[in-house]
């Protein structure tokens, strides 16, 4: 809950930003909200944006949205021309984006390669092969795929980002899923982890299938396919940065994509209410990307201080000492250093009483509470105590009972003579 309170601060800022917009958006115009189709650019734009939000919570940038969008819409379309029912070519052609997505997730998890690169590249290709396929034409949609259920796709927008955005509230969710974010004190992020493998497959494959969602949707608006990236990955990139998901990964909030959403799509609408051109329509996305990417650099500084991310150290085990046993008197170890529970040390024995001993090795000087008889020094003073002779061999020399049982200063002791 720590790495979520700023998130939850910044959103309240959103909410009461995303009213302004929505405010100045009906004083414009209020035949928008009816006769604007307001409710498909918020779907549109929705599921294009949580896309890459999945993969930038993940720490797997999927760069190819836009192209993929783009191929989705124009298997739809080309399903719906020869055909084919619009329920069964909506579902063909977000498995033909899921597909794409796939190749890109086991290129990246595989290989530990940075994931913007991979769909960067992964993108170019999929948009030379559209080029390709359709001459540079638009390819128009004509049979009934009009589609005016927008307000339904968009209410599942936003049921799909908020309840993406409570499940990585959860601590477990987010340690399994951004295993590609880079920790302090983690191994080389080039380095291949099975859980960098998972969190491609999840990061990547699940935008892609929302940026087929996106797609489609985009053509059964318009009734008709592009033939190349139509501009969503700018406005999507605004949205997610001013939502407040970290471009690192892992750090992001519940409701933030789904306001910054409102955000970018109510003022594009008001620029094109109020005649704006296009120039400054982009300077305007340029600018809200800004305010998002500090707004993200001091959720991260503050983020950092709250709830700092550090890769567990897994257990070091020392190897035992040559030429003695796990845990021998001779190298005294203790449980934090060799990994070993520390034996009873014994106080009598060695070749007096019979018993084997191991070979002399130097080790810590450490201070003895009393001096055994035989190495020099006399003995402290202690209260006389009943002692019980051994069955048979020299007097038992061991301490009263009570004191620590610390071994002599060396070992063995000389026999009694």
């Amino acid at each position: 809950m720590r790495e979520l309170a700023p998130h939850l601060v910044w959103e309240v800022v959103l909410l009461l930003a995303a009213g302004a917009v929505v405010a100045g958006l009906y004083n414009a115009n209020s035949a928008v909200f009816t006769r604007g189709q307001v409710w498909a650019g918020i779907a549109i734009l929705g599921f294009a944006a949580c896309g890459l939000a999945l993969s930038l919570r993940t720490a797997t940038p999927n760069l190819a949205i836009g192209s993929i969008a783009v191929l989705a819409g124009w298997v739809f379309a080309d399903l719906v021309n020869d055909g084919t029912s619009v329920a069964v070519a909506f579902i063909v052609a977000v498995l033909a984006a899921a597909g794409v997505g796939v190749l890109l997730a086991l290129l990246a998890g595989l290989t530990a390669l940075p994931a913007w690169g991979v769909t960067l590249g992964g993108g170019f290709i999929v948009s030379a092969a559209l080029l390709e396929a359709t001459e540079g034409r638009l390819v128009p949609v004509t049979g009934d795929a009009r589609s005016t259920t927008f307000g339904l796709w968009a209410a599942a927008f936003v049921v799909v980002s908020v309840v993406g955005g409570v499940l990585f509230a959860l601590p477990a969710v987010r340690r399994f899923l951004s295993a590609n974010r880079p920790v302090a004190g983690d191994d080389d992020p080039a380095r291949w982890r099975p859980a960098k493998l998972v969190g491609a497959l999840v990061g990547i494959t699940g935008s892609a299938v929302l940026a087929g969602v996106s797609g489609v949707l985009s053509v059964r608006l318009t009734s008709a396919a592009a033939f190349s990236d139509s501009g969503q990955l700018p406005y999507a990139l605004a949205a997610v940065l001013l939502g407040g998901v970290s471009l690192f990964g892992r750090r992001a909030g519940v409701f933030g994509v789904v306001l910054g959403v409102v955000i970018v799509d109510g003022v594009r609408r008001w620029e094109v209410l109020e005649g704006a051109n296009a120039a400054t329509a982009l300077l305007t996305t340029g600018v809200l990307a800004v305010v998002g990417l500090i707004a993200v650099w001091l959720l991260e500084l503050i983020g950092r201080r709250l709830a700092p991310l550090a890769a567990a150290a897994p257990p070091v085990f020392a190897p035992p000492t040559p030429g003695f046993p796990p845990g021998s008197p001779a190298g005294i170890p203790s449980q934090s250093a060799g990994g070993y529970p520390p034996p009873p040390l014994p106080t009598s024995g060695g070749p007096a009483f019979g018993q084997p001993t191991y070979p002399a090795q130097p080790g810590p000087v450490i201070p003895q509470p009393w001096t055994v008889p035989g190495t020099g020094g006399t003995a402290p003073q202690v209260p006389s105590q009943p002692f019980s002779p051994p069955v048979s061999g020299p007097p038992n020399t061991d301490p009263p009972p009570g004191y620590p049982q610390t071994p002599p200063p060396s070992w063995p002791p000389a026999p009694n003579i």
